[in-house]
């Protein structure tokens, strides 16, 4: 009998086991592009030289830590460019008083880079929020000045039309690095957009989700996305730790169990 019964609990187990995984998969093909190929080769797709990285803001980054990841783990030099110090954000939660959030999420950042192990990152204090509000031909020069200094193959931004969440300052940066790659001519490196898994922003993201989705460009290759990285960056980022929690209702636990991929399109492929 005891047999039995110990037979019987390992088929419940099993099966048990079974319908947690399916739930798991069909989960996460709510947040997956179909059809998206993996970046097989990215000294091929991406270049010899290097990585740069354009950004915002302190933990922008962490839309594309695998694959700043993966080009460290490769043996390319990743260089890292964040345009302002985070200051007039919203803390989740609060960890200092506000007027010196800018020195926090700044020394978040360069945690993250360091952790990631980056050739170097740049922060500059182009002002939170106001990125859009300054001398456009000046972010270009900024921008353009960190591709001179750092030379590399590929230039990473966010996509300036959608910028994942369509924040002036996501697309002021982005913008700006387009107009900084295209001034460059036949030298320029090759551009790159950091984009959101459309079925996730359709699902999940409300009337501004499917807002972006429609304005977002075809991926062209997928990176894969460790959870533990992503986990990691979030803590780094402890100002900004809850803020998954917050805006969305889930934390970055869940979040990226489901959201196992970066997605990616080249800017020749869509401009």
């Amino acid at each position: 009998m005891a047999r039995i019964i110990l037979i019987a609990a390992g088929v419940m187990a099993g099966i048990v086991l079974v319908a947690a995984l399916a739930g798991l998969m069909i989960a996460r093909s709510l947040f997956a592009e179909p059809g998206v190929a993996r970046l097989a080769d990215l000294r091929a797709e991406l270049g010899e030289a290097g990585l740069l990285f354009v950004f915002a803001h302190p933990d922008d980054e962490i839309t594309a830590n695998a694959l700043m990841a993966r080009g460290v783990a490769e043996g390319l030099p990743v260089h890292l460019f964040t345009a302002t110090r985070g200051e007039a954000g919203t803390q989740f939660p609060p960890v200092v008083d506000q007027p010196h959030l800018g020195i926090v999420r700044e020394a978040e950042a360069r945690k993250h880079g360091f952790a990631l192990g980056v050739a170097s990152h740049t922060v500059l204090d182009l002002g939170d929020g106001q990125l859009r509000a300054r001398p456009f031909d000046q972010l270009v020069e900024r921008v353009a000045a960190e591709i001179e200094r750092t030379r590399p193959s590929a230039v990473i931004s966010f996509h300036p039309e959608s910028a994942i969440s369509l924040h002036p300052d996501h697309m002021a940066i982005g913008e700006a690095a387009r107009q900084a790659v295209l001034a460059m001519g036949e030298d320029a490196p090759r551009l790159v957009y950091v984009l959101a898994p459309r079925p996730g922003l359709r699902r999940f993201g409300g009337e501004r989700g499917q807002l972006i989705a429609d304005i977002q460009p075809e991926p062209d290759f997928a990176v894969p996305s460790p959870s533990r990285d992503k986990q990691r960056a979030w803590r780094i980022h402890e100002s900004q730790s809850r803020y998954l929690q917050a805006t969305y209702g889930i934390g970055p636990r869940v979040m990226y169990a489901l959201w196992t991929r970066e997605y990616y399109a080249f800017a020749d492929a869509t401009d």
